[in-house]
């Protein structure tokens, strides 16, 4: 027992320690995060396909109205998503699209004078897709992904390494869907198994995993 409390003992000090000020974050500060992330979408995007994950860059930039909260865009390169049919069963690739996931959150710092900030936002975000392409047994068809918008829920930790620069962990869901439309199927190889045309919804809904560094300037 008491070696039990003398490691609990430990532990909390060392969590003192690690949240003792450093440089604080305050009203009027730029944040900005650059780092990789990575959108998983769900797993059950329906019947008709599968859509399978993607990593690359993002950068937000943050700017503190005060000591807690601040409003925050996410900017990033985009991300390209490969399709798989499922409909069939071939599991075959059958297509792929690009999109940009901009959004605007509102966040709340819980300790911005700590070494360890935890924060949290609730945002709106607004997808828009391009450059869709067709492949394997769907080639030759034409596919469109219409734009999606709706709530982002974020949880984050900015952990300060020096006195200017920190490692950020940042986790948000998206409440995303799009509507896939295919048409000119009937110049693909799946000319006699599928109509002319098609049209179905898409949930994507995806949790996305992002590690980077923090400036405050």
């Amino acid at each position: 027992m008491k070696k039990l409390n003398i490691r609990a003992l430990g532990f909390f000090a060392s969590i003192l320690i690690l949240a003792a000020p450093l440089h604080a974050i305050e009203k009027g500060d730029w944040i900005i995060r650059a780092g990789y992330t990575n959108i998983d979408p769900v797993s059950d995007n329906g019947d008709i396909v599968s859509v399978h994950d993607k990593s690359n860059l993002t950068a937000t930039f943050a700017y503190l109205v005060s000591d807690n909260v601040g409003i925050e865009v996410l900017a990033g390169l985009p991300f390209e998503h490969d399709i798989y049919d499922k409909a069939l069963n071939t599991g075959l690739k059958i297509g792929s699209g690009k999109h940009l996931p901009p959004t605007v959150s509102l966040q709340y710092y819980f300790t911005p004078k700590a070494k360890i900030r935890p924060y949290i936002g609730l945002g709106l975000n607004y997808t828009f897709f391009f450059k869709e392409e067709t492949s394997g047994p769907l080639s030759g068809a034409s596919l469109d992904l219409g734009s999606s918008t709706g709530l982002v829920y974020q949880f984050g930790i900015d952990w300060q390494l020096e006195n200017n620069v920190t490692f950020n962990l940042d986790v948000r869901k998206f409440n995303l869907e799009t509507k896939a439309n295919v048409t000119n199927i009937d110049n693909s190889s799946l000319v006699d198994v599928l109509p002319a045309t098609l049209s179905f919804d898409t949930p994507l809904d995806p949790v996305t995993i992002g590690i980077g560094l923090t400036w405050v300037f």
